[in-house]
């Protein structure tokens, strides 16, 4: 029990800090694929078990062991290492997984007979580590985190073994122990560069001889970089390598900063009243000192990355600490849920290329930017007074496509009638930023356009200023109604982009998602797994009752899972902590459930009850998020979290029922294949969830997770499991 608990809990704290590892030095959030990984490793650790004829479980103490310096040693092998390739990422980071696989599934052969108490604790370690991973990694460091995990897995190791183990093995332990420890007091970090993150692609400084990080903040949210160019004006903060802010010299004086004047930005802090301002995404302060310069008397300055606001306090001699400027208000928070919340109205709130589109081919479609939904800009538009004016300064014309038709539908919902929405319109080309051309930058048609929308209608008035102001910083007048009236043909333009349009609601906010087209590579995963598991299960000589229904389990519990994640990144304003509560409560509950089932549930009707139960209560959690999402966003987060959890309880405590059960109609032998399946189809319901998500929906996703559930309850009767 002490060993499956342990090791569940340092699977779920390594699989969290994987996800944290792998966005510093790729190009995009890899949450989905630590899950990928993990679950595969439970499956090929699963077979290992069942071929192994009780080698692993006779030796589980040494194996934990083995697990444990497994992890310190996959990660160190990726820090040390200039950067390699994806493939290689995933073999090295997979290797703890089907160590820790493995040694749970030959625990569950080996103690059949208390699989349910087992499960419990297999599901409460791993529950724990979920919400524990988070505080962890805040306290002592992502790397850390990792060393303090895998000396207490030694340390255990050693106590269990310690009786029964050779005097050479007992100096292993201790000598690895000592090691870990003293990389505690002392961490590797400190005398080791990162070279896998200084020679990623993903590093946007890759390269510059002349640039050096001055100051670093690595927590469960980023690696917060500054930079110094040499250039003495600017310094430059990236947030996991890329998405660069500037951080302004500032010493008081905005004469130091005159040159924002001249910026994009600049335009759309003109021509309104200035007496609160809201500005989502303050990265490194230069949109707060173009308000301040534009006169504004509140400034309320918000994001996301605290270590935003850390890094421009530890540079404070250089950028004048600009977000405790008196008028200046800094506010770490996702900013739609800040915006849901305040109750304070605004002359502008202006959004600054919030977040960046990946390079990658699948980049930002495999994660969720509910900033730019049609739900969104209608919450905005209801936080302006009514002279107010909300702006976005974009990328490319892909992302103003999107957000153009957002504005278009929440205009025609506040009452604008479709020919009038024009005249609430102005969209401002960028030709050159800080003296250096940009216009047509990464072979954008239009580049880094300034999208400004005023609740009222721009009177010829203020439209002819805004053509003189655009004109004489020498940017380009796209789109200004009554002078320059561009909306047909830039409408025009856009369609032509051919952008997925559909995926921009809160239902399906994959905004970065351009063709709504499924990467075929998720194809043939989903395909190869299953042709694996039906081989898998020929050769094992596994019932295909059984197959099919550890099978859809799996599935249907990855696409529950996966789809609660996402669709709780909104109410609780932030997706990692989203996917630790979800996780957390699951398992957890799950752990307790699988406790009660020997006596609430013997087994020994035809149709296994809680199978109908999880399905009636997926459909009603997923009504309940919707109420929760819509009424409860106003509340402070410890009662949001609350709310979430005793939503999720009940679930996760019915979705530990299925496995145990499943487990007591098999074989010994099949104990630990039937791991290995649960594991292996987990990889493609993790795929499947992402398919559907992006294509029909989270509210479809969630339909089809539980309708899984229903299918199995039906046909429950007629599977033969041996």
């Amino acid at each position: 029990m002490l060993i499956t608990f342990s090791s569940a809990f340092a699977f779920l704290v390594y699989e969290v800090f994987l996800s944290r590892f792998f966005s510093v030095i790729l190009d995009y959030n890899f949450v989905f694929l630590t899950i990928s990984l993990a679950t595969l490793g439970i499956g090929l650790g699963g077979f290992l078990a069942y071929k192994s004829s009780g080698f692993v479980f006779r030796n589980r103490n040494e194996w934990l062991g083995l697990f444990a310096i497994l992890l310190i040693i996959s990660v160190l092998t990726i820090y040390v290492l200039p950067y390699q390739n994806i493939w290689f990422y995933s073999a090295v980071a997979l290797l703890p997984f089907f160590a820790g696989g493995s040694l749970l599934a030959a625990i569950m052969q080996g103690q059949r007979e208390n699989i349910r108490t087992i499960y419990f604790f297999d599901l409460a370690g791993a529950g724990i580590g979920a919400v524990f991973s988070i505080w962890l990694m805040d306290v002592l460091g992502p790397i850390e985190m990792v060393s303090l995990i895998s000396a207490a897995l030694v340390f255990i190791s050693f106590v269990c073994s310690v009786k029964t183990a050779a005097n050479p093995l007992k100096y292993i332990y201790i000598t690895g122990l000592a090691i870990l420890i003293f990389n505690l007091v002392q961490p590797f970090t400190n005398f080791l560069p990162f070279r896998a993150y200084q020679t990623s692609p993903a590093n946007l400084f890759l390269g510059e001889k002349d640039t050096h990080i001055v100051y670093s903040d690595w927590n469960s949210f980023s690696r917060t970089d500054v930079y110094d160019a040499g250039d003495g004006q600017l310094l430059y903060i990236t947030i996991d390598g890329g998405a660069v802010s500037p951080i302004s010299k500032y010493t008081g004086d905005l004469q130091q900063v005159d040159y924002l004047r001249w910026t994009t930005s600049f335009l759309a802090f003109q021509d309104v009243t200035k007496e609160r301002v809201l500005i989502i995404g303050a990265g490194g302060g230069q949109e707060v000192l173009t308000a301040k310069m534009a006169g504004f008397e509140q400034i309320e300055a918000v994001d996301i990355n605290p270590g935003s606001f850390r890094a421009v306090e530890a540079m404070s001699s250089f950028s004048g600490n600009v977000f405790k400027q008196p008028g200046v208000r800094e506010i770490v928070s996702d900013g739609r849920n800040y915006i849901r919340q305040t109750q304070n109205q605004y002359d502008l709130i202006y959004l600054s290329l919030v977040k960046k589109e990946s390079e990658n081919a699948l980049g930002m479609t495999l994660t969720e930017n509910y900033m730019f939904t049609v739900e969104a800009v209608g919450e905005y538009l209801k936080k302006l007074k009514p002279g107010g004016r909300l702006a976005f300064l974009l990328h490319n014309e892909m992302e103003l496509a999107k957000v153009m038709t957002a504005v278009e539908k929440s205009l025609e919902s506040e009452g604008v009638t479709n020919n009038r929405i024009s005249d609430h319109i102005a969209v401002i080309g960028t030709f050159q930023h800080l003296g250096h051309e940009v216009w047509g930058m990464g072979g954008s048609v239009i580049t880094r356009p300034l999208l400004i929308i005023n609740k009222r209608p721009i009177s010829l008035m203020l439209a002819n200023r805004l053509k003189s102001e655009t004109e004489s910083i020498q940017q380009i007048p796209i789109h200004i109604p009554h002078v320059n009236d561009q909306y047909s043909s830039l409408s025009k333009l856009l369609a032509d982009q051919k952008v997925n349009l559909a995926a921009n609601s809160d239902d399906m906010p994959f905004f970065y998602n351009k063709t709504g087209k499924i990467p075929y590579s998720f194809i043939w995963i989903v395909v190869l797994t299953f042709l694996f598991v039906f081989v898998f299960a020929r050769i094992t000589k596994n019932g295909y009752g059984g197959t099919a229904y550890f099978s859809g389990i799996a599935i249907g519990f990855i696409i529950i899972e996966t789809t609660l994640v996402q669709r709780l990144i909104l109410p609780l304003g932030h997706p990692t902590l989203s996917f630790v509560l979800v996780l957390g409560i699951l398992l957890i509950a799950g752990g307790i459930g699988s406790l009660l089932s020997g006596i609430w549930f013997n087994g020994q009707t035809k149709r296994f009850v809680p199978l109908l139960i999880i399905t009636i209560l997926a459909i009603g959690v997923n009504s309940g998020i919707t109420w929760y999402n819509e009424q409860m966003f106003y509340l402070p987060l410890i009662y949001r979290i609350a709310v979430a959890a005793i939503l999720l309880f009940p679930l996760g405590f019915f979705m530990g029922m299925p496995f145990p059960y499943g487990l007591t109609q098999v074989s010994e032998r099949q104990t630990a294949v039937s791991w290995a399946i649960n594991g292996l189809m987990t990889v493609a319901g993790s795929l499947l969830s992402v398919m559907i998500s992006m294509t029909m929906g989270f509210t479809v996703a969630m339909m089809i997770g539980a309708a899984v559930y229903g299918l199995l309850y039906i046909v429950h009767p007629k599977l033969v499991y041996k």
